[in-house]
């Protein structure tokens, strides 16, 4: 039987599903007898979703079209075998010694809970965050999945449909955005000009209110379409000599007249190294900016939120610190696209921080969240040298 040159998986242990692997006799064997059900067979191929049939073992020993034809596009010779976060090349599948559905982050993915959940005889339905590996990047990817127990010559397989709905997830998000966050924005400045109107207040008393809300408005646009350019491959890089600490204070002093730091403190680390740098400005403005965010929004009354900066020989690097500790299954998803803490139809802002920084500034993104320390988000980039 042919095998798949592309990876190569051993059964090593495991953080959650059981990492045993039928052997390739046994995947042939089954494969061959399943192949038999014609009818089913041609069905199943005439779906334009992905279609598997699973082994006990988390194992496909069939594909539909749609899933062969995904996989020889991904320069993979044979799917059998392979578990499905394997065939799509999920991040924690390709990390674990044992592959798809035993790593720490596989106890939240839905395409893994159901597939369990039908191997145990019970149909399930599910969604799943994925970020694929491709190449030197990454991809994220929101899936719909429908699973099923399948009987045949008295054994138990999995009959899984996985659907794409990023496009839907991207919808849901960009909806919330812009019915939610824009539309209180715009709302805060109509309520201004009807107080100005009808004469409550006077335009010295609320001309700064005034800015600020339109200029939040303009922000919140201006991030929108920037991520959706970023998503396309569509944004262009701009690299100018910028000096930290200025950069720093710069945006300490944007949001400390935000909404989100009302209440809260907003400081520069005295640890923080002043130095010249070369970037795009306005990119990483955005990234620093969404981190700043999201440590006031994790905050409290009256609790502090800091900004630093430092260099080593070959990098140099930003970070924010909050007080609040990130739950241990929010730290397992904090970077797909579409999982927030805020409910449904939320999400963007740490997926955004990572797309922007290691898609188009050639950094790095990482963070720690722990009881005393709380928890520290830090993008580093490499040193490039002037003239370079």
């Amino acid at each position: 039987m042919e095998t798949c040159t592309q990876y190569k998986f051993e059964s090593r242990g495991t953080k959650f599903a059981s990492p045993a692997r039928s052997t390739a006799e046994e995947i042939e064997q089954q494969r061959t007898s399943l192949s038999k059900i014609e009818l089913l067979c041609n069905l199943l191929n005439a779906m334009p979703d992905f279609v598997m049939i699973l082994n006990p073992n988390r194992q496909i020993i069939f594909g539909n079209k749609a899933v062969a034809d995904f996989a020889q596009k991904q320069g993979c010779e044979c799917i059998f075998g392979l578990r499905p976060g394997e065939l799509v090349s999920c991040q924690h599948a390709l990390s674990a010694e044992s592959g798809c559905g035993t790593s720490d982050a596989c106890k939240t993915c839905g395409a893994v809970l159901s597939i369990l959940q039908a191997l145990d005889g019970k149909p399930a339905k599910d969604e799943c965050r994925i970020i694929r590996l491709t190449g030197k990047s990454f991809e994220p990817l929101d899936m719909r999945s429908w699973t099923s127990p399948f009987v045949w010559n008295g054994q138990t397989y999995c009959l899984v449909i996985l659907s794409d709905i990023s496009n839907e997830k991207r919808r849901q998000i960009l909806e919330r955005i812009f019915f939610h966050d824009v539309l209180n924005t715009a709302g805060t400045i109509w309520s201004i000009s009807e107080l100005l109107n009808g004469g409550a207040l006077g335009v010295e008393e609320i001309k700064g209110d005034l800015a600020n809300a339109t200029s939040q408005l303009i922000e919140e646009i201006n991030s929108q379409r920037q991520l959706l350019a970023a998503e396309n491959g569509e944004l262009q890089i701009n690299l100018t000599r910028i000096k930290s600490l200025e950069f720093l204070n710069a945006i300490a002093g944007t949001y400390r007249k935000h909404e989100l730091a009302m209440n809260k403190s907003i400081e520069i680390s005295k640890s923080s190294v002043d130095f010249e740098f070369v970037c795009d400005e306005p990119l990483l403005t955005r990234v620093v900016g969404n981190l700043l965010k999201n440590a006031l929004e994790a905050s409290k009354f009256n609790q502090t939120v800091t900004l630093g900066c430092g260099k080593d020989y070959d990098r140099y690097f930003f970070w924010t610190r909050n007080e609040a500790i990130i739950p241990d299954d929010v730290k397992l998803q904090i970077f797909h696209r579409s999982f927030s803490t805020k409910g449904a139809g939320r999400g963007i802002g740490t997926y955004s921080i990572r797309l922007l920084t290691e898609k188009y500034l050639n950094g790095k993104v990482s963070f720690e969240s722990t009881p005393g320390t709380g928890t520290i988000f830090t993008i580093s980039f490499p040193i490039i040298q002037p003239g370079k």
